[in-house]
């Protein structure tokens, strides 16, 4: 499902593009990263935190670290004007894209959600065969469970407090 870009007040004519990537281990969200990240785009995804010679390796005990790692990765990226900008993590919850989006507001970023529009999206069964590093059916199914459907930056802004007078002040730098 896409849905429209929510354009930055600031910067916005440098055309700076972030693209929040969502779904469900297995749902093709890292094939449509990539698509959409093309020969000039970077790829920010929490999983490379766990990548050690070439190999998987998840520990639930760093994954606060490698998030942090991740956002971190991705806010210096926009720091630089690296455009487009695909971050490619289940986001499941809107609070679990919150500091990208804060990060591309404030650095001028034109941002949108794109999740993968395979039929199986929803399907924890062929989600659990078809994801790339082994997450559980059970994981998977409570991922699901917890899907917050139509993610919009606006509903992001809305939630998170301090944020909308922030955005409000940039449209009134303008």
């Amino acid at each position: 499902m896409a849905q429209g870009w929510y354009k930055s007040a600031q910067n916005s004519e440098k055309g700076r593009k972030l693209i929040i990537c969502r779904g469900c281990p297995g749902s093709g969200k890292s094939t449509l990263a990539k698509q959409l990240a093309g020969e000039t785009g970077q790829i920010f995804s929490t999983d490379e935190f766990f990548m050690k010679d070439g190999k998987y390796n998840f520990n639930s005990q760093l994954l606060g670290r490698a998030h942090n790692w991740n956002q971190a990765r991705a806010e210096k990226a926009m720091q630089d004007g690296v455009t487009p900008i695909i971050i490619d993590n289940t986001n499941v919850k809107g609070r679990d894209a919150r500091s990208y989006v804060e990060n591309g507001l404030k650095y001028g970023y034109d941002i949108k959600f794109q999740e993968p529009d395979t039929p199986w999206k929803f399907d924890a069964e062929e989600l659990a065969k078809r994801n790339q590093h082994g997450v559980p059916l059970e994981s998977i199914e409570r991922m699901i469970k917890n899907w917050e459907p139509d993610l919009t930056v606006d509903k992001i802004i809305d939630r998170t407090p301090g944020l909308k007078p922030k955005v409000e002040e940039v449209i009134e730098k303008r």
